[in-house]
């Protein structure tokens, strides 16, 4: 059986609660991604902040000017390192979320991406879902 931590992206690229949106959009570019997990100075996981919230700078080009804080996810929705991959893929369907934190003693360890779990039900054997 295939884990989060055997599909996950441990290379993180994350932002501080009080980096300004603009910033948090430049990383988002620079590094082709969509979305960062926010942890605090402790390296805890306490947000998420995805293009999807960035959009508000459409309506108001003022927000480039609030923090991430101000605009991030609070009510995560993570995997353990441990868990099936038939879990990760549950909760991007149930939820439809784009990604989701893997989470090993309450620190962040990676990043899963809907794309990672296709790529491992296509590569691996070993990614079959059980029924």
């Amino acid at each position: 059986m295939l884990t989060a931590g055997a599909i996950m992206t441990s290379n993180l690229v994350t932002v501080r609660p009080d980096a300004s949106i603009e910033e948090a959009i430049d990383l988002l570019l620079k590094e082709q991604i969509s979305g960062l997990p926010v942890i605090d100075d402790d390296d805890r996981l306490i947000g998420v902040i995805t293009e999807f919230a960035l959009l508000a700078m459409a309506y108001d080009r003022r927000v480039k000017n609030h923090t991430v804080s101000q605009h991030m996810t609070r009510d995560l929705i993570t995997v353990e390192v441990d868990d099936p991959i038939s879990r990760v893929a549950d909760l991007c369907i149930v939820h439809r979320v784009r990604r989701l934190p893997v989470i090993k003693e309450g620190l962040i360890v990676g990043v899963i991406a809907r794309r990672d779990v296709l790529r491992a039900l296509i590569e691996s054997p070993l990614a079959a879902c059980t029924t």
